[in-house]
């Protein structure tokens, strides 16, 4: 296990403030020429057992142990995805792209939740109390177990369009910018869950 461990600093400071249900929200996938963006809000369950203390930003875990502590989030707390396609991503730009994805994310949640804790600086529109914090995947346990069911989603996903598209290797690169992607758009074009308005993926309709 990598990287310092999450606390429930934040969600303390909500809990303090009369903020019972507080979701932690995270996106991934913004920077690939491929693929949709993923947003992820979890409550999180005020626990000390095992897997909650093993929870870290998606980025510092091993693949495996992505994959099981997802399984546990699943299972024990409140959860919500949103997903928004590269068509869309295209239309609107990936900022609001993200944004529509986090709010997704918070309205799939079973129960409205009474605060929202966001990494980043990014603002979810739906109406909820909340604070962005930098770094907040890494630093808060809620928001670290948003990271983590959106990045297994995520790749599920990519690993998934293999099998349609399989010139990309999606399951090395997952959609990003790799020497080897960016020779596969040179030969072949983009598929049709590319982002068609990114600069890599447009030389490629270009040549």
């Amino acid at each position: 296990m990598s990287g310092q461990a999450p606390t429930w600093r934040a969600e303390r400071a909500f809990w303090r403030d009369g903020f019972g249900r507080v979701a932690g929200v995270d996106e991934v996938g913004r920077g690939p020429l491929a693929g949709p963006v993923v947003a992820g809000a979890v409550v999180m369950p005020q626990s000390r057992a095992r897997w909650v203390r093993a929870l870290r930003d998606s980025k510092q875990l091993p693949a495996a142990a992505r994959e099981e502590l997802a399984q546990e989030i699943r299972a024990r707390t409140d959860w919500g995805l949103g997903f928004v396609s590269p068509q869309v991503i295209d239309q609107l730009g990936i900022l609001w792209a993200t944004r529509l994805a986090m709010r997704r994310a918070v309205l799939a949640l079973r129960e409205r939740p009474d605060a929202l804790i966001v990494d980043g600086r990014e603002v979810v529109y739906c109406g909820i109390e909340q604070r962005a914090i930098i770094d907040a995947d890494e630093l808060c346990i809620s928001v670290s177990a948003a990271s983590i069911i959106a990045k297994v989603a995520r790749d599920a996903l990519m690993c998934a369009y293999e099998e349609t598209f399989p010139g990309y290797r999606f399951v090395e690169n997952k959609g990003y910018a790799t020497p080897e992607h960016r020779r596969a758009l040179r030969d072949l074009g983009p598929s049709t869950v590319h982002r068609l308005t990114w600069e890599p993926v447009r030389a490629a309709i270009r040549q």
